[in-house]
C-alpha cells in the first residue's frame, strides 16, 4: 500500500512547469523528492519574508530560505539531528538542490544558530494561518476535532511547587457553617476565567515549561511521560487549523476555550468535537454562546445523571477520530522518534514544522489533487 507521500509524488501536481523536471537534477528524482518539492511551493506561498539583512562588513551570511527548507526537509524525511540533516544534504544532491544550497552546505553550528533565530519569531504559526485562510476561506467546515498528544523529550522538568509562592487561604472551621455565618466564595477556576479573556492572554497564563504529565489512552490505561503536549484542531479532512504547545501537566480543558477562539477567527464551523477530558460547563456554555454545537463525550462523574448521545450524535461523533489519525500521522511519518532539543521555543518550532508539513500534505491531497482530476 502506497503512502500519501508516494501518491502525491507520483501525481502531476507541480503546476506551471513546462519542461521535464528531471533534466534539472543530477540524479533520479524520487517520488519523495517530488512530493517535498510540491510541499515547498505550497508552504513558501504562505510563508512570511525571512530574507537576511546583509551588513557592509564581514563574511556574506547564508540565506535564510535554504536553511528553512532544510528544517522542513528534516521532518519530512524524519531526520533526528542537525548533524544527520547536514550529512543527508551532503550525500543527496537532489535534496541539496531543492533546498537551494548551490555554493556548499552550512556547518552544524550555523544550522543551530539559525534554529535559535527562527524560534524567536512566530514564522510557522503565521504560515499555517495563511495556508488555512487561503484554502478554507468562504468554506463552511462541518466539524472541528480537538485533542492533544504527548510529546516526550529529554529535558529536566520544572518543579512549579518550589518556584511558586504559596497563597494563604482564609482559615475556617471544618464542617457546616453556623447559622448566619458566610464563607467566602470560591475563586473562579482557570477555565471559568478564559471566556472573558482574549486567546493570547489565556495562553500566556498556561505553563509552557517541561513537566510530568499523565494521560489515559484509548485502552483505559494511564501513561506517564516527561515533556510537553501538542494541542490540535483539525477539520474533517485532517487539515490542522490551530496548533499550540503547552507543558505536559496542563489539562486538556484549559486549552479548549483559547483554541476555540483562535479557530473561529480562521474558519466557520458548526460543531466542536472533543473527548471526555473537555467535559466542563464553561467550555460548553462558551461554544453554545457562539451559536455552535459542542459534542463532548460525557465524563463519568459520581452522583450525577449521565448524558447520553442520541443515534445521530453518536454517528456524528465518530468524525472525531480524524484528529487521532492526524496525531498518528505526525508521530509516525513527520516527527523523529527522539527529540533532542531543549526548551519550549525549540520544541515548539520542531512541532510546528511537522504541523505545517502535515497541513501542506492535506491541502495537496484534498484540494489540489482532486481539482486536477488525477487518478
Amino acid at each position: 500500500m502506497k503512502t500519501v507521500s508516494e501518491i502525491l509524488g507520483g501525481a502531476q501536481i507541480l503546476l506551471g512547469i513546462s519542461f521535464n523536471l528531471q533534466d534539472s537534477f543530477e540524479e533520479y528524482l524520487a517520488e519523495e523528492h517530488r512530493c517535498f518539492l510540491a510541499m515547498l511551493r505550497l508552504i513558501e506561498e504562505a510563508q512570511p519574508s525571512i530574507a537576511v539583512v546583509r551588513r557592509c562588513r564581514g563574511r556574506i551570511p547564508y540565506e535564510n530560505e535554504p536553511i528553512m527548507r532544510a528544517f522542513l526537509a528534516r521532518h519530512f524525511f524524519r531526520i533526528a539531528t542537525i548533524e544527520g540533516l547536514r550529512n543527508r544534504l551532503l550525500n543527496d544532491p537532489n535534496l541539496r538542490m531543492i533546498c537551494g544550497f548551490l555554493d556548499g552546505v552550512p556547518s552544524t553550528p550555523t544550522f543551530s544558530r539559525r534554529l535559535s533565530a527562527f524560534c524567536s519569531k512566530p514564522l510557522l504559526t503565521q504560515t499555517l494561518n495563511k495556508m488555512v485562510e487561503s484554502y478554507q476561506k468562504d468554506r463552511l467546515v462541518g466539524h472541528i476535532n480537538r485533542d492533544s498528544t504527548a510529546i516526550p523529550v529529554r529535558e529536566t522538568p520544572v518543579n512549579k511547587k518550589k518556584d511558586v509562592t504559596p497563597v494563604e487561604k482564609p482559615k475556617h472551621k471544618r464542617g457546616r457553617p453556623r447559622k448566619g455565618d458566610a464563607r467566602p466564595a470560591k475563586a473562579p477556576t482557570t477555565v471559568e476565567c478564559q471566556a472573558g479573556r482574549s486567546a493570547r492572554n489565556s495562553l500566556s497564563k498556561l505553563q509552557k515549561d517541561c513537566a510530568w504529565g499523565c494521560k489515559k489512552n484509548s485502552q483505559g490505561k494511564v501513561s506517564y511521560w516527561k515533556g510537553y503536549k501538542l494541542h490540535l484542531d483539525v477539520t474533517d479532512s485532517g487539515l490542522p487549523v490551530t496548533a499550540i504547545v503547552t507543558g505536559a501537566n496542563v489539562h486538556d480543558s484549559q486549552a479548549a476555550i483559547p483554541m476555540e477562539k483562535l479557530t473561529e477567527k480562521k474558519v466557520q464551523h458548526l460543531y466542536s468535537l472533543m473527548d471526555a477530558a473537555y467535559d466542563a460547563k464553561p467550555i460548553i456554555d462558551y461554544i453554545r454562546g457562539q451559536n455552535r454545537v459542542p459534542l463532548i463525550d460525557p465524563n463519568k462523574r459520581k452522583g450525577t445523571d449521565q448524558r447520553v448521545f442520541d443515534p445521530a450524535e453518536q454517528n456524528r461523533y465518530k468524525t472525531r477520530t480524524t484528529v487521532e489519525r492526524a496525531n498518528a500521522h505526525l508521530k509516525d511519518w513527520l516527527l523523529s522518534s527522539q527529540i533532542f532539543v531543549r526548551g519550549f521555543q525549540k520544541v515548539s518550532f520542531l512541532l510546528m514544522c511537522s504541523v505545517v508539513c502535515l497541513a501542506a500534505l492535506k491541502i495537496l491531497q484534498y484540494f489540489v489533487l482532486p481539482s486536477l482530476s488525477v487518478v
